[in-house]
Parts: C-alpha cells; sequence; structure tokens
C-alpha cells in the first residue's frame, strides 16, 4: 500500500521548499503502476519547476532529507527538472537535483555529469508513459528511442560491472524492451 501521508507530507515541503517555482510532482517508479512493495521498493518522484533557484534547491534537501521527514520506503529518489528540459529532455537529460534519502542513504547531486545517464534516460522513458501525478501538472516528454535503447545497453554494462547478480534480469527487461517496446518489471511485479 502506498504511503498516502507520507507523499501528501512530501508533496507540502516540495511547494514551501520550491514556492513560485514549483509546478508539478509525479510519483513514478513502481508505485505508479501499482508494483508498489512495503519494505522492498524505493519511492521515485519527478518534480517539475520554472526558475528554481539554487537555494530553493537546496530547501528541497533540507526539508525533505530522511532525518526531517522519514522515508517509510528503502528511500526515496527525487529528481528535479526545469519545465523545458522535462518536456523535451536532452540526452543526457538534464536535471537541477539528483536526491536519495532514506534509513542508509543520503546522496545529493548537482550536476548531471557525475551519474550515469542511462538511469535518468529510462527513468524519464518511464515516467512519460506511466508517472501519476499528486500535484500540478507538466509535460514529460519521451527520450528518442534509440537514446532508450542505448540507455539500456549501457544499463546492461553497469550491473555487468557493479551488480553481476542482478544482470539476468536486467537482460530479459532489456530484451523485453527491444521486442515489445514496453517496459517490464522486476522480477516479482506486476506487468508494466
Amino acid at each position: 500500500m502506498l504511503p498516502r501521508n507520507y507523499l501528501d507530507n512530501l508533496t507540502s515541503a516540495l511547494e514551501r521548499a520550491l514556492d513560485a517555482a514549483f509546478r508539478a510532482v509525479y510519483i513514478t517508479g513502481s508505485a505508479a503502476v501499482g508494483a508498489y512493495r512495503e519494505g522492498s521498493s524505493d519511492l521515485d518522484v519527478l518534480v517539475a519547476v520554472e526558475g528554481a533557484s539554487r537555494d530553493a534547491l537546496e530547501r528541497v534537501v533540507a526539508s525533505c532529507a530522511h532525518e526531517v521527514l522519514p522515508c517509510p520506503a528503502e528511500k526515496l529518489e527525487l529528481v528535479v527538472y526545469e519545465l523545458a528540459e522535462l518536456a523535451q529532455p536532452h540526452v543526457p537529460p538534464r536535471w537541477r537535483l539528483n536526491f536519495d534519502t532514506g534509513k542508509a542513504t543520503h546522496q545529493v547531486d548537482w550536476d548531471p555529469a557525475t551519474q550515469p545517464s542511462h538511469w535518468f534516460v529510462l527513468d524519464l522513458a518511464f515516467a512519460h508513459r506511466h508517472a501519476q501525478p499528486l500535484r500540478g501538472s507538466a509535460t514529460i516528454g519521451d527520450p528518442p528511442s534509440h537514446a532508450v535503447e542505448r540507455a539500456f545497453e549501457e544499463m546492461l554494462d553497469w550491473f555487468a560491472e557493479n551488480e553481476p547478480e542482478a544482470l539476468p534480469g536486467a537482460r530479459v527487461r532489456a530484451e523485453h524492451w527491444r521486442t515489445m517496446g514496453t517496459f517490464m518489471p522486476k522480477p516479482g511485479l506486476p506487468s508494466t
């Protein structure tokens, strides 16, 4: 069951932190397609802003950190995009803030060059198809299909190097995309 109270509190915290720059917040990932599993799933959140200052983004980190707003999931994975970038994503995507927070993690990234871009290409392609609005509205553009295919290849390379035990499942999901053009969930989760 989705932690609705937490998502409501998170959305309110985002609106306060971003003030006039706030445009929309979406739940994506497993929670957007009814595959959220309490105790094992992450909460993936995409935020749309217009003209957000660095101070406003730092307020997001301060007010949404696990220590301040405890995340009931494994972790919160929150990515902030400007409206124009979200509507027509570049490859690699140019996010403004990439923020993971939870019991065992606290990571804040400001520069897209510091993270493998394939995760964000895949996340945006998934969000284009499945994201559910929590508040507000924004256009989520679809990365080009060749970029999504390349992102799946890079994802497989990443798993081979970093988490080889998860590589077989990742291969199945990548092949599903190649043949069906849709996202396949992780093993044991409903189809997306």
